[in-house]
């Protein structure tokens, strides 16, 4: 830790936040309540993860009162409640949660506001997120993807929302070493649309629950710049920039709520967040499809697929040039991390795009 402080106030001193001034004397005060607010913020800011800042409020009085200023945050959730889950389980859950942080801090003297009470109601981001006051930057990390797939088959989605869906981006394959192509979907060509078919609604469905489940969020958090919601399966991400958390929140203060469709999964028990969820609205989707194709680093995927989606009227009045340039830029820029999934989309890119029209959902 005394090496990380070093390099920080390194990093500080180039960038002109502390000056050399600032030095640590020999004596046998505190060295923390020498480091001044600014490099405080950074740490936290560095941290990020609110399990460990929500620790670090009971190091002291000063980082008690520093925490809820960190404007860079990642919140993990480890657990999403149901919406069948009883109170008795909400209770275990929080609790659980509490415990595993007052047993690490069993042996720290804390002050009295460093935690939380045991109550019923830090079980949502936006709940959680209540105890910080300016923040810029946030993550969130869902426990796993949202979509059930067949095994063999990886879809990778993202998504840019303002008050609605901006734009969609779906990569979909199976892998395989067979020669089956299309017939490997079951049913011949027609089948392999379908199933296409069928992965774009369900990450579309997807997006507009997690759009939805942060609709709060942007509107209760007015300095808020960018917004990622993502899961550790890397399956899927909704993105929303400056521009769109402002137009979210200005539709929102005009009283167009969020249009809600209650999305029941199949055996009737859904996840809270994904019961709701905002209206995907009358899109135009671009898609390429290539039955078998082989990566350089010997991938083989069976029916890959590229889908871009956009709002019917999202781009005004434009033609099909600069709607099929503006198109494959957002491919380019989706997955642009990935190099396996950079190249499949460079690929399919090179072949040729069918344009499908659905309605609103």
């Amino acid at each position: 830790s005394t090496l990380f402080f070093l390099l920080i106030s390194h990093k500080l001193l180039s960038e002109k936040i502390i000056s050399p001034a600032m030095e640590f004397e020999s004596d046998h005060s505190d060295g923390f309540d020498r480091l001044p607010d600014p490099l405080i913020h950074l740490m936290f800011n560095q941290i990020s993860d609110i399990k460990t800042l929500i620790r670090c409020r009971s190091v002291s009085k000063r980082f008690n009162s520093l925490v809820p200023q960190a404007d860079s945050l990642l919140l993990r959730v480890d657990r999403v409640i149901s919406a069948t889950d009883s109170d008795d389980d909400d209770d275990s859950f929080l609790i659980a949660f509490l415990r595993s942080i007052i047993k690490s801090l069993h042996h720290l003297v804390s002050p009295s506001k460093a935690l939380p009470s045991p109550a019923r109601s830090q079980n949502s981001p936006a709940q959680i997120l209540r105890e910080f006051e300016r923040i810029r930057n946030l993550q969130i990390e869902l426990p796993s993807g949202d979509l059930r797939l067949e095994k063999g088959t990886t879809i990778r989605w993202k998504a840019d929302f303002g008050k609605t869906l901006k734009s969609c981006v779906i990569l979909g394959f199976r892998s395989g070493d067979g020669g089956g192509g299309e017939a490997e979907f079951g049913g011949g060509a027609g089948a392999g649309l379908k199933m296409r078919v069928v992965w774009t609604i369900s990450a579309l469905i997807a997006a507009s629950a997690r759009h939805y489940m942060m609709v709060e969020v942007v509107n209760e958090h007015k300095e808020l710049e960018n917004l990622v919601i993502k899961d550790r399966d890397d399956e899927g991400k909704v993105v929303m920039d400056k521009k769109g958390l402002k137009e979210c929140r200005e539709s929102q203060g005009e009283g167009e709520e969020a249009e809600v469709n209650n999305a029941s999964s199949g055996n009737g028990v859904g996840l809270w967040w994904r019961n709701n969820r905002t209206t995907v609205p009358a899109v135009r989707m671009r898609m390429w499809h290539e039955a078998r194709m082989e990566l350089s680093g010997g991938m083989k995927m069976v029916g890959a697929t590229l889908v871009v989606v956009r709002p019917t009227n999202g781009g005004g009045e434009r033609s099909e040039v600069e709607e099929q340039n503006g198109d494959v830029g957002l491919a380019l820029g989706a997955f642009g991390e990935d190099a396996v999934y950079c190249e499949a989309v460079e690929r399919l890119l090179k072949s040729r795009s069918y344009i499908l029209e659905m309605n609103s959902f």
